[in-house]
């Protein structure tokens, strides 16, 4: 009796669980049901705006989430604009949307969607997350224990950017692939949209002694004007003059500090493959949010960004350093670089440069440019030591239509190459005798099949004033019959234009 009854028992629990779970699973259906009972699709369609604070497009990396008050997740519609995203097929009804990026704060709000409003466009604003407090990883052997939030650093050590890495965010992954292909877009925008900018710079110099000690500062202040190029082949071309002239005699100890606006171009596609970059993760600067990125040249590359001119030698830099990147705009807001290695043929030990960037809105056209604002170097050349600082304001913008204004005003000349090829130029402007003045003289390139524009007036390309000017020559490496000068001046001699092999 007991077997059959032991069988019996056995076969009742396993009945009972057999109809059990036969309960659960049409609970469970029925569950289902119901959830899916409220989504329900429709016309109505909800565009999202990213903006920042100061109402530009936030064109970072974001996870934008829309969720009905019951029901599943409506997914985003593809949508290439940078900063929006588009839901589309939506019923009417309220909806909870959250917004989260890297270094932002999360935010999360209700809309209601309607017959009333079938187009819905709402606009969030992005905040960035508040500073944390920042730390410093430092390698063995480095020779201070320093913060690049601001504690005191050792900037006449060697290597110092590698030995001294301010912490970034581990548990961040950094999307390196899209930093710099939209870090490189930016860069594009600077070269194709900018013709030509002027500032004020102010120059303090410092020569250090041995003890370490800076002496009184040597100082300087310029009318800046920097002209951006580019050719066919996409290739571009900076210039910068300084109170009329690239003579590099104006600057203290004969030593002169260029280029300072093209540092950052090592992101530009034309460059970026003489780099080698890595992205380190979300760090921080001045209190923002920054993609951190490490750059170094390629020693299998030619160096195209920085170079020591020392008579007619030239001596390429190789670079090595950090960046920091807005994570909304993608805008390099801090660069610093030294040298992967000493150039001892002209007893260069070391350099340090460091390069913040502020957003300049111009006046005349409303645009945002990202460009320097202020730079420090530090060099020890020759067993002597200087710190330089550069300080940039009072930014203007000159495109074709505000150069042609300036032309009817105070006169110009204008420089056609016709031919196929990019045009080294020398322009040469002397003041009529008895008046005051310097000869100005331009050394420049003109792309192929394009125009450059030099302006005469007191603190522009040719620092003369226009009533002033005697003579002017014109001398470049093209063919006599391709090269164009036309001098739109009210009063002066037509300009002596020459054909040479080579310029001087």
């Amino acid at each position: 009796m007991f077997p059959g009854l032991l069988s019996l028992f056995i076969l009742a629990c396993g009945l009972t669980a057999t109809f059990t779970g036969a309960v659960s699973s049409a609970q469970e259906n029925t569950a289902l049901s119901q959830l899916q009972l409220p989504q329900k699709t429709g016309s109505l369609s909800l565009k999202i705006k990213l903006r920042l604070q100061n109402e530009t497009v936030f064109d970072g990396a974001a996870s934008v989430r829309v969720m009905p008050e019951e029901g599943y997740e409506i997914p985003a519609d593809p949508d290439d604009t940078p900063g929006e995203f588009s839901f589309s097929r939506m019923a009417s009804g309220k909806y909870f949307v959250e917004v989260s990026a890297p270094g932002y704060l999360s935010v999360r709000t209700r809309t209601e969607i309607g017959e009333a409003d079938p187009e819905k466009t709402m606009s969030v604003i992005m905040k960035p997350r508040p500073p944390s407090k920042a730390t410093v990883e430092t390698r063995p052997g480095a020779a201070t224990s320093a913060s690049l939030a601001g504690a005191r650093r050792d900037f006449w050590t060697p290597h110092e950017l590698e030995e001294t890495i301010s912490r970034s965010d581990a548990q961040l992954a950094c999307p390196q692939g899209q930093v710099l292909r939209s870090v490189g877009q930016r860069m594009e925008e600077f070269v194709s949209t900018l013709e030509k900018f002027t500032a004020v710079e102010s120059l303090e110099h410092y020569a250090l002694n041995q003890a370490g000690e800076r002496k009184a500062p040597e100082t300087r202040k310029f009318h800046y004007v920097v002209t951006v190029t580019q050719n066919r082949e996409g290739t571009f071309l900076l210039e910068e003059f300084r109170n009329g002239s690239a003579d590099p005699k104006q600057f203290p100890a004969g030593i002169a500090s260029v280029g300072l606006p093209a540092i950052d171009l090592i992101f530009h596609p034309m460059l970026a493959s003489d780099f080698d970059f890595r992205c380190e993760g979300l760090g921080q600067w001045k209190g923002r949010s920054a993609w951190q990125v490490h750059f170094a040249q390629r020693t299998d590359r030619a160096v195209r960004i920085r170079s020591y001119y020392v008579g007619t030698n030239e001596y390429p830099v190789l670079l090595e350093g950090r960046a920091w990147i807005d994570p909304a705009s993608f805008q390099v807001m801090r660069l610093e670089s030294q040298l992967q290695a000493p150039i001892p043929q002209i007893g260069l030990r070391l350099e340090h440069l460091m390069i913040d960037y502020e957003a300049v809105t111009f006046r005349s056209t409303g645009q945002e440019v990202w460009l320097p604002h202020l730079a420090e170097l530090y060099v020890d050349r020759q067993k002597r030591r200087y710190f330089r600082r550069h300080t940039f304001s009072n930014f203007e913008l000159f495109n074709v239509d505000t150069a042609q204004k300036i032309q009817a005003e105070l006169g110009s000349y204008v420089i056609t190459n016709l031919s196929e090829r990019e045009i080294a130029c020398e322009l040469t402007v002397r003041p009529a005798t008895g008046t005051r003045g310097q000869t100005a003289i331009l050394r420049f390139s003109v792309p192929a099949r394009g125009k450059v524009t030099k302006v005469v007036g007191l603190g522009k390309d040719v620092n003369l004033a226009p009533s002033t000017v005697g003579s002017a020559s014109f001398t470049h490496n093209g063919d006599a019959s391709q090269v164009s000068v036309e001098a739109s001046l009210v009063s002066g001699p037509n300009v002596d234009v020459k054909a040479l092999g080579k310029i001087p």
